[in-house]
């Protein structure tokens, strides 16, 4: 099979692996039988008030948890939303290496690409493990891997920034996009790291602290902010990598 031929169909897993985190995860928030960190904390109980997925106030990882802050069992919502992140894992991968390719002519740039891909891998590896660790049964676990999908995909981020830069094949607003995509990346790694604090949830939902509610939509946005960001940007330089012109660069 030509090069030609991998890059476009690398692409193809790509795009349709961003489509698919897209679908499942508006399924999974559609299923969620409902409940919030910040009610579960505030009654010191399961909050079966809320029967529905907030965007200002549930974390995509809520879409994971084996039994919902509702207190209902998260089945469907939690298959869902681990499907969707293996889509994501893929897509990464396939979308780096078909980025790969487009480097091949300069033996220089290549060599950071290859460890561009590592940290891709790494990242990807991290969203996959996300999925399949419920928060509410193994949260160091969980938050392992979140740090491991974000500040490795933070790495990609910089490293492809300077790549796309670089390379005389493909433009500049490019690396644009890239740059953007770093700053938010870094963004949500800090807020991780040193935003408002969110409470310690202890396994078996019990023994917390009251949360600030306030907090809880800061971390919750700006998560929303960074996934969709990067989700739709990548759509977007898929289909322009799509195009002829770039196809042909491809030895």
């Amino acid at each position: 099979m030509k090069n030609k031929d991998k890059f476009q169909i690398l692409l193809k897993i790509s795009f349709t692996s961003c489509i698919l985190f897209l679908i499942l995860t508006s399924l999974s928030m559609y299923f969620y039988p409902g409940g919030t960190m910040y009610n579960n904390f505030m009654s010191l109980n399961f909050d079966s008030s809320n029967n529905s997925y907030l965007h200002f106030m549930n974390f995509f990882s809520d879409l994971g948890l084996y039994r919902s802050w509702s207190g209902s069992v998260n089945f469907l919502s939690s298959i869902l939303f681990s499907y969707s992140l293996l889509s994501v894992g893929i897509g990464i991968i396939c979308y780096y290496f078909a980025i790969h390719f487009l480097l091949m002519k300069s033996k220089e740039l290549i060599k950071f690409s290859k460890i561009g891909i590592f940290f891709a891998i790494s990242s990807s590896i991290g969203f996959i493990f996300v999925g399949f660790t419920p928060s509410d049964l193994f949260l160091a676990e969980h938050m392992f891997f979140v740090n491991l999908a974000f500040r490795s995909f933070l790495i990609v981020m910089l490293i492809y920034t300077y790549l796309i830069f670089k390379s005389k094949y493909i433009p500049n607003y490019f690396s644009l996009i890239y740059f953007i995509l770093f700053c938010l990346v870094f963004y949500y790694v800090y807020i991780l790291i040193s935003g408002p604090p969110l409470p310690a949830v202890a396994l078996g939902n019990s023994d917390f602290f009251t949360p600030n509610k306030e907090a809880l939509f800061f971390h919750v946005i700006s998560q929303k902010i960074v996934i969709y960001g990067l989700s739709f940007s990548i759509l977007y330089q898929i289909i322009l990598l799509k195009k002829t012109k770039y196809i042909d660069l491809i030895e």
